[in-house]
Order: C-alpha cells, then structure tokens, then sequence
C-alpha cells in the first residue's frame, strides 16, 4: 500500500500533468441528472449547446467598436414606430442570426479541476467523459455531408470587443469564418482557468433541428442532442460524490465496451495546481482490491486527506468487541455492521488501493 508520502508525490505529478495538458485527449464535464446519464450511456447522444443557452450572460455579446461611434447608437422613431439603433440592429441581425444556428460541445485538458467538478457535474454528482484525440474526424461526429469541425482552443481576453468595420471584405460582408472565430472562440479572461476547447456544428445537423421562421431576433433555447459513437470515447471518471447507483449504471455500460473507468477523490488537505484548497486525485478502479466496493461506497469514502490515505490497513478481529470504539457505541456499531453485511454479502469491506 503506498505511504502518504507517496501519495503526496502522485498527487503531485497528477496535478501537474494535467495543468500542463500535456497529452492528446479532450475531457467533457457532466452532470447526473438522469436524462444526461440515459442519454449518453443508452441512447449514445450528447448535447450540443446554443450559445443562449450557456451560463456566460457576456459571451457572444461583446462591446461593438465603430469608428463614428456617437452615430451608432442612436435609435430612430417613424409615425411613432420605435426602429433600434446601428449597433442593436447589427448585434441581432449579424451576431444572434450567425451564432443561434450552432450548438457546441465545451471540452477541456484538465480533468481534476475543482471548480468544473462543481460548476458542470452537479456539485461533483456527475461524472467526467474522455474523449479520444481526433475524436471530431469519426463518421459519427461529421455533418451529413461527412464534413468535420475540428476542436478549437477558445482565446481569453481582456478587451471582449469586436470592430465589425475591420471585418468587412470587398463585398462589404464579414466572411463567416472571421465571424465564427471572433464570436465561437473567444471569451472574457475570467473563465481562463476553465482552458476550453469547444466543437461547433450547425445545429441543423440534429434530427430534432426545425428552422426557425425568421432568424432575425430569433433566440433558440431547445436542448438539440446529436447521436455519436462510443469509439469516440477513452475512458469515464466518476464524481467523487456520485451515488453508487449512478456508478453501477454506468460501469456496466463502460463492461460492455472495455472501457476504463476511473474515480475521484477529493484530497482536503492538498492545494490544487493553481493554489486553491483542495485538490482532485484521480485513480483507476483497477488500483483496488474490490471494484464493487467502490461501485457501492457512499460518497464520503471519496473525501479523504492524504494521511489517511497512506495509513490504511486492515486489522482481521475475531469478534465486534474487538474494535476501539465498540464499547461507547455498541448500537451504531451493530447496525453499522449488519448494513455492510447486506451490501457486501460476500466480500470483505476491505477497500484500499492494491
């Protein structure tokens, strides 16, 4: 079993190879809600998200630059008809007409990060997907055309302002690519500690899209999910605080294909890769003597420091009253162990690291 100070060292080396994203592959935070676990485990569809419907009040909205700016935005009235200005007119017809057709899948290269566990999987409920590097080039995750999109890094900046006359080609239209990559992948450097990737398809290339009637002014807010291949996927990282049902779903699902699955851990007494309290430790299912305990170990078996960590062993007693604490709480004890008795029928309750 290792020592807490290996574990220390682990922890570290972890900690820093992901912070550096060194490697190939792309992680997609997700939540436990059912309609999530059912639909990427038994449908094998996943969600691609319209702008509109992400939690950054401030993407795709940046501040329009104009070099007659006091012009721009003043709004006009005609027989009392209230007409918006050169800036609100351009916002809607060339920002939400452009962006409300797409939807777009937000990856990562850090998987341990506290704050996403939080924000993204349901307070660390939810569970992490792997994705295989090139994943965008399988047939299933091109367009009907067989076109592929590509994952991008989304650029953080400080000033999130576009100068739509800068744009502007010879046939005084701004070329959808310059659009896309001034409004799909960049974002206010507040959320730099997220280092996303993103996936953008057009949203008519879900069998659930309907065209909008008009796109000006049009807002789309429906939940458009696109079928994909589970080839496209590495591995899954359970929650640290993922119930055991959840867990057992999706491990007999990730069975059928022989695809790895991992856990975390919430590490208290170890700052994060960006000095934060508390770090993520990640470990493999098959670093343990028992899979099934940890497929039915409530969620706090997962919060843990990482002297209790390199300090677990087990002792073989013959009797209850053997144990130190057995005397002063005889009750708890006996229904503590008659509930792992109907848990654990015929394994031990055993559960450190091989």
């Amino acid at each position: 079993m290792p020592s807490t100070e290996e574990y220390e060292r682990d922890i570290a080396r972890q900690a820093k190879l992901y912070a550096e994203g060194k490697f190939d592959s792309y992680f997609k935070y997700c939540s436990d809600r059912p309609e999530v676990i059912d639909g990427i485990f038994n449908k094998q569809v996943i969600r691609f998200t319209q702008p509109r419907a992400l939690n950054d009040p401030l993407e795709f909205s940046p501040t329009m630059r104009f070099k007659d700016a006091p012009a721009r935005y003043r709004s006009y009235d005609l027989d009392g008809v209230h007409l918006p200005s050169v800036e609100f007119f351009f916002r809607i017809q060339i920002i939400e007409s452009q962006v409300n057709a797409y939807g777009i899948l937000s990856l990562t290269k850090i998987p341990n990060s506290f704050d996403m566990w939080s924000h993204y999987a349901n307070g660390h409920r939810g569970f992490v997907l792997e994705f295989k590097d090139r994943f965008w080039q399988h047939h299933s995750m091109k367009s009907k055309t067989g076109d592929e999109y590509p994952v991008q890094k989304v650029e953080y900046v400080e000033d999130y302002s576009i100068s739509l006359e800068n744009h502007v080609d010879s046939n005084k239209e701004i070329p959808t690519a310059v659009l896309h990559k001034e409004l799909f992948f960049k974002k206010t450097y507040r959320w730099e500690y997220e280092h996303e990737y993103r996936m953008v398809r057009p949203l008519s290339d879900s069998p659930d899209y309907v065209s909008p009637k008009s796109n000006f002014a049009h807002i789309d807010t429906d939940i458009y999910l696109f079928p994909y291949d589970w080839e496209c996927i590495s591995s899954v990282i359970f929650g640290a605080n993922m119930s055991p049902d959840n867990k057992q779903v999706i491990a007999r699902h990730c069975e059928k294909y022989g695809t790895p699955v991992h856990q975390a851990h919430i590490i208290r007494d170890v700052k994060d890769w960006f000095g934060k309290p508390s770090t993520i430790y990640i470990s493999s299912l098959d670093q343990y003597k028992s899979r099934e305990i940890i497929l039915q170990s409530d969620p706090q078996f997962f919060c843990s420091d990482t002297i209790s960590m390199g300090n677990q062993s087990t002792i073989n007693i013959s009797n209850l009253t053997d144990l130190p604490y057995y005397r002063d709480y005889k009750e708890q004890v006996d229904q503590l162990y008659s509930s792992f008795k109907s848990d654990y029928p015929e394994q031990s309750v055993d559960a450190e690291p091989k």
